[in-house]
């Protein structure tokens, strides 16, 4: 092994590693800085290199929870929200991976890492089995995409009947989409945190008005903006999306009390699917339902193609007996938390920490 270690944000072995490979915005040092500041972490990636293949997955390292009175050199690791997956030159070659996610578990160990969670990419490739090899990988469900190599015509004949007809409606009733007018973005987050609220959502996704001037300033011309006017001109809704390396992602959406029940997202798809197309895109990934489930969600974006991906997360135990401590101090506080062995790592549970 020629080089292992977690590198900053600011090193340039980062940028260089994003230029050889194919990468969504997630990979970005820009994108990991930001949730962050958002996920109370520290920004870092994991970057190690034998001859001329090389590896990097970006990492939010984190404290473990005060509550259970962890030495401050303990901590655990996360990929940031969405999908920013290991990235591995070549993409599939499974003795590198091996070699790679050793030296991982024995840095990672030797930095105090006790856990590491991966949230994996549906649409970038890495061989599965290896990872298995080396912890538990989970397939929590499906995701949507569409094939922008597809004419318009054939991306619209894949639409399910009821998804086609309203586009047609809010067409025929005067709604217009406006792709990239930043005049409306103040009122689309307005429109955000108040959709938040209506669904319930829980506080992670009630994200603060600085953070959407802050994400605008590091993606750049990478992120993008839908607005759907109402006939009146009022934004009706707005979604953002980003487009790099050929690969179209939907990000976060609002859609206004006042005009819920037209279903005016239904035309965010159809005019971003369009922008994607036109401006030589090849896929646009629409996600899965809350938590990877098949919910209203999910049923909504199936609606809009028949091409679905498997959304994977990757579980490993770095320290065994640390972790086997924090297991112990949870259990002898707060009792256990049942049968839900779904959640990674267990020690922090909301099951321990509900009357924090």
């Amino acid at each position: 092994m020629t080089i292992a270690e977690f590198i900053s944000s600011q090193d340039e072995r980062w940028e260089r590693h994003l230029m050889l490979t194919r990468h969504d915005f997630y990979h970005l040092p820009e994108y990991v800085s930001l949730t962050a500041k958002h996920e109370k972490g520290t920004p870092v990636a994991f970057y190690a290199e034998i001859g001329q293949s090389a590896f990097l997955v970006p990492l939010l390292i984190r404290k473990i929870p005060a509550s259970l009175g962890a030495p401050d050199d303990w901590y655990d690791a996360t990929t940031p929200y969405g999908y920013p997956a290991p990235l591995l030159i070549p993409p599939d070659n499974p003795y590198c991976l091996e070699k790679f996610l050793e030296s991982f578990r024995e840095v990672g160990a030797k930095s105090g890492i006790i856990t590491a969670f991966f949230r994996l990419h549906p649409l970038l490739s890495l061989p599965l089995e290896t990872l298995a090899k080396y912890g538990t990988l989970v397939q929590h469900g499906e995701t949507v995409y569409i094939d922008l190599s597809l004419s318009i015509e054939e991306i619209e004949a894949q639409r399910r009947k009821d998804c086609k007809k309203d586009i047609r409606k809010l067409m025929r009733e005067g709604f217009q989409a406006k792709i990239n007018d930043w005049n409306f973005y103040e009122e689309f987050v307005a429109i955000y945190r108040k959709t938040m609220q209506r669904l319930s959502a829980s506080e992670f996704y009630m994200f603060s008005e600085s953070y959407f001037s802050d994400l605008r300033a590091s993606l750049g011309d990478r992120l993008n903006f839908c607005t759907i006017l109402s006939p009146s001109g009022e934004v009706a809704s707005g979604i953002l999306f980003t487009a790099i390396n050929g690969i179209v992602q939907t990000y976060l959406s609002g859609t206004s009390d006042k005009y819920f029940r037209h279903a005016p997202s239904k035309l965010e798809i159809d005019a971003i699917t369009r922008w994607a197309k036109e401006n030589g895109n090849s896929v646009l990934h629409l996600g899965g339902g809350l938590g990877a489930r098949s919910d209203s969600l999910f049923y909504f974006k199936s609606g809009f193609s028949n091409l679905r991906a498997n959304f994977h997360t990757y579980r490993t135990i770095l320290d065994e007996e640390k972790y086997t401590k924090l297991m112990h101090i949870c259990e002898s506080n707060y009792g256990s938390p049942g049968n839900d062995c779904d959640f990674f790592p267990a020690y922090r549970h909301p099951y321990f920490y509900k009357s924090d």
